[in-house]
């Protein structure tokens, strides 16, 4: 990518590795925001803190759980589980009067940082020779607190697994993965790029991208004569099937801003999700104030292709299988 002219020992991308995927954004992009969920746990950002303001959390939240009545049974506690040294997880009642559901949270400390995931348990009976959802749930925290590695932003690990910001699970099979990111686009203040992608089933797939735009300038009558569209169609991107709609729009600023869209909806399997990326300028500032966009149609048109012709699986090494013994 031609993001930037630059010397030999200055790269001119940043990449960024989110899920199983990696996307190049000019040197020195910033990541704004991001959503997480791995096998169907919420993760929380990670927090920087020492072991002994770890384990003191931990003793507190215990301590109080223990000390509520639940209405049938000693308290709002359920479980406590301590897989290692460095790692608990919690099953518990969030209010007194609940039965039929139970939140289960995985806790792990790593050289400074503390993780948190979270998920919910039913208590109807499963299927019949299945193990509980509560065991379940609990079993697929503890594997994935086990694979859990803290990891820098731009450190693009070897091993397959799934990356999020400040960590990686390490884990050749897909699971149920989600996540959603922004990511602020050096020296243009105004403008950033989002990247989601999730697992969508095919009896959930909506009408292509193309017709619901076209359905939603129909709607707008007279104002959609504002909307500029400067490129529409279908796109592949890697191995991704799909399409693009790029426009401009006018923003309060009294300037036009850049609202660019490719998204496509896989093909109903964990590897195949569900993507969509975005790229937004004139976006307004932290006091809500509209920004003019420093970029030409043509500059924001090659930023664009240059972004999607980066995105791409992560490449990674498999697990060894190990030797048979002699």
């Amino acid at each position: 990518m031609n993001f930037a002219q630059a010397s030999r020992a200055v790269p001119s991308v940043s990449t960024f590795c989110t899920g199983r995927f990696m996307l190049d954004m000019p040197a020195g992009s910033t990541l704004s925001g991001g959503n997480y969920r791995y096998d169907f746990a919420r993760l929380e950002a990670p927090q920087a803190m020492s072991l002994e303001e770890f384990e003191a959390e931990l003793d507190a939240k215990v301590k109080t759980l223990r000390s509520i009545k639940h209405e049938t049974e000693p308290s709002l506690l359920r479980m406590l589980i301590k897989p290692d040294q460095h790692s608990r997880i919690l099953v518990y009642w969030e209010e007194s009067f609940i039965e039929e559901i139970a939140q289960v949270e995985g806790y792990r400390w790593i050289d400074g940082t503390r993780y948190l995931f979270k998920t919910e348990a039913g208590m109807s009976p499963p299927p019949a020779g299945m193990p509980s959802y509560q065991a379940d749930a609990i079993e697929r925290m503890r594997l994935t607190l086990a694979a859990l590695r803290k990891r820098a932003t731009h450190d693009i690990p070897q091993d397959p697994g799934y990356c999020f910001e400040g960590g990686f699970i390490a884990n050749p099979d897909w699971e149920n993965e989600e996540a959603g990111i922004d990511i602020d686009i050096a020296g243009h203040p105004d403008a950033f790029v989002s990247l989601w992608f999730y697992p969508l089933a095919m009896s959930k797939h909506d009408r292509p991208l193309l017709d619901r735009m076209s359905s939603g300038l129909q709607t707008l009558g007279h104002l959609a004569t504002a909307v500029r569209t400067l490129r529409k169609g279908d796109r592949q991107v890697g191995p991704y099937q799909g399409q693009e709609f790029l426009a401009t729009t006018p923003n309060r600023g009294g300037g036009r801003s850049h609202s660019f869209i490719w998204e496509t909806e896989g093909q109903g399997t964990l590897d195949t999700p569900a993507i969509k990326i975005e790229l937004t300028t004139g976006h307004h500032d932290k006091n809500s104030n509209a920004q003019a966009t420093r970029m030409s149609d043509a500059q924001a048109l090659q930023l664009w292709d240059e972004v999607l012709n980066s995105f791409r699986l992560r490449p990674a090494i498999p697990p060894q299988a190990s030797s048979p013994s002699p």
